[in-house]
């Protein structure tokens, strides 16, 4: 119990670090190829060097990172984000199997069993995944972990089905991480740094320069005084085209939304019907705590751990006043019920069951007898009630439970640690678990049946008991009606029937002040991120589809949330390859107009010293030390000018520049000291520093190489 709960707790944090696991992550937003939906291979998800991937193999991996997290998370409802991660884990080992196993087997990099063992339970060396999931701690004095959790876990797999799905799904991960921090250490060690290199790097930093300089700012021109042309910025275009490319095919929407929220008069009838389910209640006579879970908007009884709290349990005067409870409320004789509030998206009411004094934790340790096909729940029952009554009888210390944890519990999560669950709060547990440590006091020994089989409990401390009640709350969600939905349609399905072509689309949503959003630069593997739509893949799979034109105006779609219809103007269609000069302008313009003013005040200011620089254009003059070669920046100025850094390390002291057009403005400058870099004949350490910077982007660079060479045609978009 105690293994799954903590990995309960920690699961949406552990698919993420998977779905992240060695060098696959950088493939997943540049190595798109396919730009267009639609392709022969009905059943090919990829081509890889050649290789097909069918639909299939992609399916075997999505349903095991599926799986492991629906065991995880006791089959709880998987959000868009999380299908988003099982897709991208599935697409993960793809590539982990088509790209770079192929380099891992070239060096002959494997696991040995001896190796997985280490990393599954190895006092020295458990793997991350293991750590964090059994909150293991190193001895301070040893430096070695104690894994008898973890190996008893594994060692007992095979007998518990959920466990083994868990055991096999972290084995083939923690494989995968390692092999590839084995390859990543090996070309990372590959590095050199040769002594002329380490010398050059160094005198870049060691050789200073002081200058003083004038400067006069783009600014200093108006934008309005400089005519940019169609022709200028071709030109520009033309002459720096590679900076102008698109990796892969994407699109540019337009859409308008139409959100569907509860009117005034839905939120009334919500209060009402609230009121009503008060009024009821208050003709009860007992099943309280049944009437407001079978009448509340999260009625189901998986859906109660997604609520803003759980009604089966005891809360204190904090925990019932985030729920809106008064003070004067909490502090009410068993029976009272409270008014009806709003929190948030819900009008709620509660009644109080019982009041209690209940500590706020507790530390406790259990042993778990799980019946099987060969032992009854009835035998564990009798087995537990044994050595409860032991336990009792002898007044059994810690160890004394702990010893017969080790020998009866199991619970693999916890019997090596003595049974020892920690500390809890309240509401933490399943309810039978959680009242029988809640409601006794430290030191009591009891026997309770749970869903995870029969356990003896030992209370071993609480926190000091305070006032709380159990109160049964019954909520209404506040929601949009039928008419509310309905009107909300008519409004989006009026707007697309006025709305033909792109023309139409515009003046139908100036007229109708609707505001139109943007979402730029789509590709075809894009999700969430159209603003404000949880899932947009509809919408991406409708603007790449072939027959697709530029202007094409969509039927209405509606959210996955259901809480807004959409309409959608493709507004740009761009395929791999060099961006269309029309589609460069925005940022050209400006560039060219920079460049133009350069070139009026480089004129201006040719043959002019740096004071009459200063005088004429009543430029900025300061003076500048120990500049080097690798200076980031212009102390004074703040601005990146790595053209003026080159000039004046490489101008002659007392000789003046040539107007220099830098990133913000043109200078002039006049060089007037060089310190040379002191004489150095060991570079040993220049060297490993220079090494070691470039062993920490190895990644980087090894992806980019990777990238150059891999033949990638992703089909994916054609299946979801």
């Amino acid at each position: 119990m105690a293994v799954l709960q903590n990995i309960r707790e920690k699961c949406g944090v552990l698919v993420i670090v998977i779905v992240g696991i060695a060098l696959l992550a950088f493939l997943l937003g540049d190595f798109l190829s396919s730009g267009r939906i639609g392709h022969g291979d009905d059943s090919v998800v990829a081509k890889i060097n050649g290789k097909k991937v069918d639909y299939s193999e992609w399916t075997a991996n999505y349903n095991t990172h599926r799986l492991f997290y629906e065991v995880a998370q006791q089959g709880r409802n998987v959000d868009a984000n999380t299908e988003r991660s099982f897709r991208e884990s599935a697409w993960n080992d793809i590539l982990n199997t088509y790209v770079w196993n192929k380099y891992y087997d070239e060096v002959g990099l494997g696991i040995s069993d001896e190796e997985l063992e280490d990393l599954l339970y190895g006092p020295k060396h458990a793997h991350n995944i293991i750590v964090q999931n059994f909150g293991l701690q190193k001895n301070a004095e040893t430096g070695e972990y104690d894994t008898k959790a973890p190996k008893n876990f594994f060692d007992n797999a095979e007998e518990n089905p959920d466990y083994k799905v868990i055991a096999d799904y972290w084995k083939k991960a923690i494989v995968e991480d390692q092999i590839s921090s084995k390859y990543g250490n090996m070309v990372s060690k590959g590095f050199y740094t040769p002594t002329a290199l380490a010398k050059m790097y160094y005198e870049d930093q060691a050789n200073t320069v002081d200058f003083i300089y004038a400067f006069r700012d783009y600014s200093s021109i108006k934008d309005e005084d400089i005519t940019v042309t169609d022709k200028d910025m071709e030109a520009y275009y033309n002459e720096h085209k590679n900076r102008f490319v698109e990796d892969q095919a994407n699109r540019d929407i337009e859409y308008v939304v139409f959100d569907i929220v509860p009117s005034e008069t839905d939120i009334a009838e919500i209060k009402k019907n609230t009121e009503d389910l008060r009024t009821e209640m208050g003709s009860l006579e007992d099943n309280y705590l049944s009437f407001a879970q079978a009448n509340s908007s999260n009625s189901r009884p998986e859906d109660r751990y997604n609520r803003m709290y759980k009604d089966d349990v005891y809360m204190n005067e904090k925990e019932a006043g985030n729920l809106g409870f008064s003070t004067e409320f909490f502090n009410s004789e068993v029976g009272t019920m409270s008014e009806v509030t709003r929190q948030g998206d819900y009008f709620l009411f509660g009644r109080i069951l019982d009041v209690a004094n209940r500590p706020d934790s507790v530390n406790a340790s259990h042993i778990l007898l799980v019946p099987n096909d060969s032992v009854t729940k009835e035998m564990c029952k009798a087995t537990a009630d044994s050595l409860a009554n032991v336990l009792r009888s002898t007044k059994a210390d810690s160890a004394a439970f702990a010893a017969m944890a080790v020998q009866y519990s199991q619970d693999p999560g916890s019997k090596n640690n003595g049974g020892n669950l920690g500390d809890f709060t309240e509401g933490t547990m399943i309810s039978e678990f959680n009242d029988a440590c809640f409601a006794n006091a430290a030191g009591t020994i009891q026997v309770v049946e749970s869903q995870f089989g029969v356990h003896v409990i030992k209370i071993n401390s609480q926190t000091k008991p305070v006032k709380k009640a159990k109160i049964a709350v019954l909520d209404q969600e506040i929601k949009f009606s039928d008419d509310t939905y309905e009107a909300a349609f008519q409004a989006s399905n009026t707007f697309y029937a006025k709305s033909i072509t792109a023309a139409d689309f515009d003046k139908n949503a100036t007229d109708q002040k609707l505001n139109v959003r943007m979402a730029n630069k789509l590709t075809d593997m894009s999700d969430n991120v159209i603003p404000g739509i949880d899932n947009g893949r509809e919408i991406v799979r409708w603007a790449f589809n072939e027959d697709r034109k530029v202007g094409d105006v969509s039927n209405v779609f509606e959210s996955s949330a259901r809480d807004k219809f959409l309409v959608v103007k493709l507004s740009k269609i761009r395929e791999k390859g060099f961006t269309p000069f029309e589609d460069t302008k925005e940022v050209i313009e400006p560039e060219v107009r920079k460049q133009m003013k350069a070139e009026k005040m480089m004129a201006e200011m040719k043959g002019m010293t740096v004071d009459a620089v200063a005088q004429k254009f009543d430029a900025k003059t300061d003076t500048l030390t120990n500049i080097n070669f690798s200076s980031f920046s212009l102390p004074g100025l703040g601005l990146i000018e790595p053209k003026v850094n080159a000039v004046a390390t490489a101008t002659e002291v007392n000789a003046v520049s040539d107007p220099i057009d830098g990133n913000n403005g043109v200078y002039v400058i006049k060089v007037i000291n060089k310190t040379a870099a002191p004489e150095k004949q060991d570079f040993e350490n220049d060297k490993l520093a220079k090494m070691q910077e470039y062993m920490r982007g190895y990644s980087y660079r090894m992806n980019n190489a990777v990238k150059k060479i891999i033949k990638m045609d992703d089909r994916r978009a054609k299946f979801f």
